[in-house]
Formats: structure tokens, C-alpha cells, sequence
């Protein structure tokens, strides 16, 4: 069971300027900023809040533009059944980007495509390029988390993974930078595998510790809540993006159930995780970019999602535009380390460096780092 770090009370709760009361849902706007046209950008949020006190269960989705299953999740969860027995509350945010939704694509056209989902703080004494930080929604986020540190339990981000691959969990490695702070990573990574598993989707590690910080995963929104805020957090990945899978939207609708369930927030049993498959692992295993095109051509794919793979095995046949093979063994590509298909990369033509697919890799690494700075 998790160690509850804030709970409601019977009285009103207040997100930004959005006030709930209990057994009641409250629905407003969260400022983000000012656009050039003189209306405003902002963040929708939703308050379930249960009759009796209880923890706060951060959702957020669609930090990305073009990922849409969150939503879908939000919309699926929130129903007039779940306040009856909600013990504490429920934070949604359904979309972190809703520039990106507007329009379909992952960053909004503010941030010159960088990505939203590494703008979230990272700590004080972190190292970064003053003039390559963005300073819009990144100051929007800044001030959201102050909300979450101020009232989450718990944080669970919603994403999609690529077109074509499977739902899964991401674990994200759990940081300390003193040795003061070791036990209390510990436990962080303990909650956080606690609530992982009431999830009940399959479980993949985020990159491998340096991989994780060169590419800022630590200021994504389950990274900046477990370094700097110290709350358990982790990422969901439904599947395909650019649409809403139902089947993908109700696990994960009953997967968020069964995590209140575990957090005392709601009563019973956890119901059945039905309609996508849960891998069965006997060892941890994080995610590998795979199998680099050593040439531009066009692909054709012989794998599929959540097919298991050992070293060699072909994935790929690579061909000029005329069909003719590019390459070794009449255009054969082979997947270099053993492990499990978590998605392909979307496309056809692909280029020279290119990674082709995403692999569930064996991992033995210690999931508890000391931060670098």
C-alpha cells in the first residue's frame, strides 16, 4: 500500500482557480498563455471529488497532439457511477497540448517541434542551455506541477507508442543524490511498482540511465514527478496513435480502477484486464531503439507487434523504389539482440541511420541511480 502524501478533506478542493466540492465533478480552465490574437491557451481540468477524503489521483494525456487515446480513457473513467464510492480525488487533464490537438500534430507550432514532454522542471541545481529553453509552456507547465507537488498522490501519464504497437507501462528509473535520499528512493520505487502492477499492463523500463537524462526523459511528466517531486509516477502507452483504439481505452479505463483500488480510493476487487495482451516476463526488460537501415530505401515489415525475436531473426526486407533489394542478403535485415517487438517506427521509406523498431530488451540494470549533478 502507498504511503498517502496528501489527502482532501470534506471541505472544497482547489485546482488553480477551479474549486470541487464533494460528490460533485468541477469542470474549468487552467491559464497555460496569452496568444497573439488576444485569446487565451488553456489546459482543461476536470475534479472528480469524492464524498468521503481520501488521495489525489493526478491523469494526465495528450501532451502530445496526435494522441488521442487518453482522452478516451478520461472520458471512459469519469462517469456518474465513479463518485458514488470515490474516496478522495481525481485531477484530469485531457489534454496538456491543446495546440498540438487542434491541429494533429505532437508539439504545438509555438515550440518549433521541439518536444512538450521535456519542458517539465527538473531540479534546481540541474545543467541546461539558457537559450535553449523555451520560455511559453514551459512556464505553464512549471506552474501546474506546482500544483501536482502540492496535492498529488499519485501521477499517470497517458501516451500513445506508435501506429502500430502494443499497450504497455513505462518504469521509470528512480534517482537520489545523497545518500540521505537513497532510502526514500527505495521506497519511491517501491510504490511505484506496487501501483504498476494493480495497473495491470505489462511493464517496460524506460532507456537505460544515460539514454534516460541525454534525451530528458527526467523532465517528462512521470520523470519530473518521481526526480523532483518525489511522487510516484509512471507513463502509459495505448497503442497506436492518430485514433482511439476502444478496446485499448477500456483496459486502461479499468486499469486506472483497479490502481484507486489499490490506493483506497475506491471498494471491491480488481475487475479483469480483458481485450490486450499482457506479456508474461520472468526477468525485467526496458526498450531498445533497433535494427539501423544501412541504406535509404523502402521497408517491408515481416514482424508484428508483441512477436518475441532472438538474435538474427529477420524483421525487414529493404528495397530500392523499383523493388529491387538494397544491401546483404538480398535486402535481409536482422535484428541485432534478442527481446520482444514493442512497436514498428511509422513509414515505408525509410533512411540510412533510421531505427526500425522498438524492442523489449533484457534488463538487469539497478533501477535506483544517483543523479548525476
Amino acid at each position: 500500500m502507498i504511503t498517502t502524501r496528501y489527502t482532501t478533506t470534506q471541505s472544497s478542493f482547489r485546482i488553480g482557480e477551479l474549486l470541487s466540492k464533494p460528490g460533485e465533478y468541477a469542470y474549468g480552465k487552467f491559464h497555460a498563455l496569452q496568444l497573439p490574437n488576444g485569446s487565451e491557451e488553456f489546459l482543461p481540468v476536470i475534479i472528480a471529488h469524492g464524498r468521503s477524503s481520501g488521495p489525489v489521483l493526478w491523469i494526465t494525456a495528450g501532451i502530445h497532439g496526435d494522441e488521442y487515446t487518453g482522452i478516451g480513457v478520461i472520458h471512459r473513467l469519469l462517469t456518474p457511477e465513479l463518485l458514488t464510492d470515490l474516496r478522495g480525488a481525481v485531477v484530469s487533464v485531457p489534454t496538456l497540448n491543446p495546440a498540438g490537438l487542434r491541429v494533429g500534430e505532437r508539439a504545438p507550432y509555438y515550440l518549433k517541434k521541439l518536444d512538450p514532454n521535456r519542458l517539465f522542471p527538473e531540479p534546481e541545481d540541474g545543467h541546461y542551455a539558457e537559450d535553449e529553453r523555451p520560455r511559453l509552456l514551459e512556464g505553464a507547465y512549471a506552474r501546474l506541477f506546482e500544483e501536482i507537488k502540492r496535492t498529488a498522490s499519485v501521477v499517470v501519464d497517458l501516451h500513445n507508442y506508435s501506429i502500430l504497437s502494443i499497450p504497455f507501462a513505462f518504469r521509470d528509473p528512480v534517482y537520489y543524490r545523497n545518500e540521505t535520499e537513497l532510502t526514500g528512493a527505495r521506497e519511491l520505487h517501491r510504490q511505484t511498482n506496487e501501483l504498476l502492477e494493480s495497473f495491470g499492463f505489462t511493464i517496460i523500463n524506460e532507456y537505460a540511465s544515460r539514454s534516460y537524462l541525454k534525451r530528458n526523459l527526467h523532465r517528462s511528466v512521470s520523470g519530473a514527478a518521481q526526480l523532483v517531486a518525489k511522487i510516484p509516477a509512471f507513463t502509459v502507452e495505448l497503442g497506436g496513435y492518430l485514433t482511439i483504439d476502444p478496446t485499448i481505452a477500456d483496459a486502461a479505463a479499468v486499469g486506472l480502477r483497479n490502481l484507486m483500488r489499490h490506493m483506497g480510493m475506491l471498494p471491491g476487487d480488481p475487475e479483469p484486464l480483458q481485450g490486450i495482451p499482457i506479456l508474461s516476463l520472468d526477468h525485467p526488460v526496458r526498450r531498445m531503439a533497433a535494427v539501423i537501415v544501412p541504406e535509404t530505401g523502402i521497408v517491408r515489415f515481416l514482424i508484428r507487434p508483441g512477436m518475441i525475436l532472438k538474435q538474427g531473426d529477420p524483421v525487414a526486407l529493404l528495397s530500392d523504389i523499383y523493388g529491387r533489394p538494397l544491401g546483404k542478403e538480398g535486402g535481409l535485415l536482422r535484428v541485432e539482440e534478442s527481446g520482444i517487438v514493442i512497436g514498428l517506427s511509422q513509414g515505408a521509406a525509410f533512411y540510412e541511420g533510421d531505427h526500425l523498431l522498438s524492442l523489449a530488451v533484457r534488463d538487469d540494470a539497478d533501477p535506483i541511480l544517483k543523479y548525476p549533478y
